[in-house]
């Protein structure tokens, strides 16, 4: 039993020995708490592009080198070796549909993506391994297309990198490989407009019309891709049954009876697409000067 006499002395001894056992141990959970970790940006950074071609969507995940004063191809990027088509790991493609590459057909899916350049011709590998790791890990019986490409000599000097898909349009676009003072192009192609022109295609014979929307973006489509300009004049005419004040509806007009070579028509629809532009308080000057060209396009 403690002897009450010695309590006081017990109660400071405790209360002087605290800081000796806790001081130690406070500063380094403190400091542990306090520690940051350090990032640093990647030499290469890491990119995604996304873009929609047509109806399928197409992303492509690599990591951008820089040129930094150093020979790029046949240089840094021997010639006739497998390269991974970037920096830090290997090139990844994904498609959401079917495509075309460079005139052969890659079914939907994720591929990595390898090249062989050469000073006149480049080899472009799309692999269906998309969980390769780098060149040593490639296997060619994993390819799912090889095809050849042709490097373009460019007049500047592109510092990064860079995948991009671009002259996107309809249902193609090129997928272009760009550094140093080389473009390496590769026409995309897919099906998407033969898709759709079946279903318009059954929805022209059919004895339903189509609702004022679709039958505006049918119209549209078959103008953009060369179709049936009387068919397009008609959807157009249901799309404006319903929608009298669209002035972009009786713009896509004046282009389809432009295109029909009805001049007279298409000064008309054009007119009305000005008289409604210009009752707007936000005067839309382009679209005004577009609808005013197929006017004097056709005079």
């Amino acid at each position: 039993m403690i002897q009450l006499s010695r309590l006081p002395w017990l109660l400071l001894s405790a209360l002087f020995a605290l800081p000796f056992f806790a001081g130690p141990l406070l500063p380094g959970s403190l400091r542990a708490a306090e520690e940051k970790k350090i990032e640093f940006p990647a030499a290469s950074q890491h990119a995604v592009v996304k873009q929609r071609v047509g109806l399928t969507d197409i992303e492509v995940d690599y990591s951008r080198p820089n040129k930094n004063d150093r020979e790029i191809f046949g240089g840094l990027v021997p010639y006739g070796k497998l390269w991974r088509t970037g920096a830090n790991a290997v090139t990844k493609i994904k498609f959401s549909n079917a495509v075309t590459l460079g005139g052969k057909e890659i079914p939907a899916g994720e591929y990595a993506l390898f090249t062989i350049p050469t000073a006149n011709e480049w080899t472009i590998i799309v692999s269906k391994d998309a969980k390769v790791q780098s060149t040593a890990d490639y296997n060619p019986e994993n390819d799912a297309v090889r095809l050849t490409a042709t490097p373009e000599a460019l007049p500047i000097t592109i510092e990064t990198f860079t995948i991009a898909l671009a002259d996107v349009k309809g249902a193609s676009a090129t997928l272009n490989f760009l550094w140093d003072k080389t473009r390496v192009p590769v026409k995309l192609t897919t099906d998407d407009v033969e898709q759709v022109s079946k279903q318009l295609d059954a929805a022209a014979s059919a004895t339903t019309p189509l609702d004022p929307r679709t039958a505006y973006q049918a119209a549209a489509f078959y103008y953009d891709n060369n179709k049936d300009m009387n068919q397009a004049a008609k959807w157009i005419d249901q799309a404006l049954e319903k929608n009298p004040d669209a002035y972009f509806m009786h713009y896509k007009k004046a282009q389809i009876q432009a295109k029909l070579g009805n001049k007279k028509e298409a000064i008309a629809s054009a007119q009305k697409t000005i008289d409604i532009l210009k009752k707007d308080k936000a005067l839309d000057e382009s679209a005004i000067k577009n609808a005013q060209q197929i006017i004097d396009n056709s005079r």
